[in-house]
């Protein structure tokens, strides 16, 4: 599996939201296998996605496509969004008995 984690400024975070659910089968019929989204605690206009994508597919070019493009623009993504593709190395979860 790929990761992807794609950062952007965003005009209004619930209208992008909105979009991004809109778009979810467009992704899926591209590759995407499951998200997170985030929104910065420090900008509200930052939206992170964590996506997991299918091996074999390239992220990257699916988000370089003149059609992602025209709806990356039609969400309220300002500029282009940063792209960073992850291994993943490890999960861990640390639970603290309650007080």
């Amino acid at each position: 599996m790929t990761y992807l984690l794609g950062k952007a400024s965003v005009e209004n975070f619930d209208e992008w939201k909105s979009a991004f659910d809109g778009f979810e089968d467009f992704r899926t019929d591209h590759g995407q296998q499951g998200y997170q989204v985030f929104q910065s605690v420090d900008d509200p206009h930052e939206a992170v996605v964590l996506f997991e994508w299918a091996d074999g597919e390239d992220p990257r070019a699916f988000f370089a496509s003149e059609e992602m493009q025209e709806r990356l623009e039609e969400a309220g993504v300002k500029g282009q969004p940063e792209l960073t593709e992850l291994e993943f190395i490890e999960q861990k979860s640390t639970q603290h008995p309650s007080a």
